[in-house]
């Protein structure tokens, strides 16, 4: 007759070991997942057969934040610095000139320690510059009725100007100025009521923390905890929790010192990311909301989560330290130990952190989480279909 305790103690150990009842390790196998859906191993799709350049720009990020998939992030880099896409993203430099692509690509080449200035040939710092009114504010070079600049664009020209040891007084004194009474920050200037955007104020806070602002970033951090939802996610305007606005918040948060917002934060973006219960080609993938998983919404939503799951803001992202390869999700080994962590339970299986088997070239090492400090990465509103249209 087997005893009760030790029956328990057998299905515990059961379950453990069996797929089902595990997760994976949270941001390696995001970033593992994602670089398997860069189209020829170089760019990213927003739906069908659409090639999205500000898209495959955050592909990067994320996957440097995920601390993997170094050759896939410096081949997108490549496809972004070569003919056609650099012209569509940026413009040609004369007739227009686009705030928002110049910043990613920006971004792109400090996350992977190349020169932003020598960029397909492109000095993009220069470009941004150039852009720059007299208050502050980056615009478009185009038709001031095609011109896309919003907050998202001005914390990005403020952050790749910082990290480049530019100065930044008039940028972030431009986006302190486009705070609301409420205390967060517009997506769109100049509107005659200002609203409070999550999504918005997350990033201006990266940009205004990154420039070592106080005074307006203190009341937009109060005001951004305010919106965390009783799961731990972040709304976007018209929708509930997900984690494209929730991983943008994360970055906020950890750079403001906001710690345990942060970790329900993450815990929420886990309890998006399929584990080993799901189909194996989805695993690691972070779906958009609690719908579950959707093929291309999944692709940005895991573009902007992973930087959430890393805790690494878009001023810091580096790829430094990154893998050339990605790791294997590792569904078969059993968990050693449970992570350790101060954020309440997800609802669903806890991550662990088997180790992981490389795959990718030049890879031998056991591969390891990305650093743990302060981001979007940033979804920047680049509409460069809209611009094709115009063109047509």
């Amino acid at each position: 007759m087997i005893r009760k305790s030790a029956l328990v103690a057998f299905v515990a150990a059961a379950l453990v070991a069996t797929p089902q009842a595990r997760a994976v390790e949270a941001a390696p196998s995001a970033g593992t997942w994602l670089a398997g859906q860069f189209v020829n191993g170089d760019h990213l799709l927003k739906g069908p057969d659409l090639v999205d350049e500000g898209l495959t720009a955050d592909g990067v990020y994320a996957l440097a934040a995920a601390g993997v998939g170094k050759s896939t992030a410096r081949k997108a880099a490549a496809w972004l610095a070569a003919s056609p896409q650099l012209e569509t993203f940026i413009g040609d430099g004369e007739a227009e000139s686009y705030v928002g692509g110049l910043t990613k690509l920006a971004l792109v080449a400090q996350t992977l320690g190349q020169d932003p200035r020598k960029f397909g040939g492109v000095d993009l710092l220069g470009r941004l510059s150039a852009l720059q009114d007299k208050d502050g504010r980056f615009r478009d070079k185009t038709d001031p009725e095609f011109d896309m600049t919003n907050a998202f664009t001005q914390s990005l020209a403020v952050i790749t100007l910082k990290r480049a040891g530019q100065p930044v007084d008039a940028p972030v004194k431009f986006a302190v100025s486009t705070q609301c009474q409420g205390a967060g920050f517009p997506i769109v200037f100049g509107q005659p009521a200002c609203q409070s955007d999550v999504d918005a104020t997350a990033m201006v806070l990266q940009a205004l923390l990154a420039a070592g602002e106080k005074t307006a970033s203190a009341k937009a951090l109060d005001w951004l905890v305010g919106q965390q939802r009783a799961d731990g996610g972040f709304p976007a305007a018209s929708a509930g929790s997900n984690a494209n606005t929730t991983g943008l918040a994360v970055g906020a948060l950890v750079a403001g010192g906001r710690a345990d917002a942060a970790d329900k934060a993450v815990a929420y973006l886990r309890t998006l990311q399929v584990g080993c219960a799901g189909p194996e080609a989805q695993r690691g993938a972070i779906a958009y909301d609690s719908k579950g998983f959707e093929a291309y919404s999944a692709i940005r939503a895991t573009t902007q989560a992973v930087l959430g799951l890393a805790r690494v803001g878009l001023a810091d992202v580096t790829a430094s330290s990154s893998a050339v390869g990605v790791p294997a999700v590792d569904c078969a080994t059993p968990a050693s130990t449970p992570p350790s962590s101060s954020a309440p339970a997800p609802a669903g299986p806890v991550p662990v952190d088997p180790p992981l088997a490389a795959t990718g070239p030049d890879q031998a090492v056991p591969l390891t989480l990305f650093g743990s400090f302060a981001v979007v990465a940033g979804a920047v509103l680049v509409f460069v279909s809209r611009r094709r249209k115009v063109g047509a």
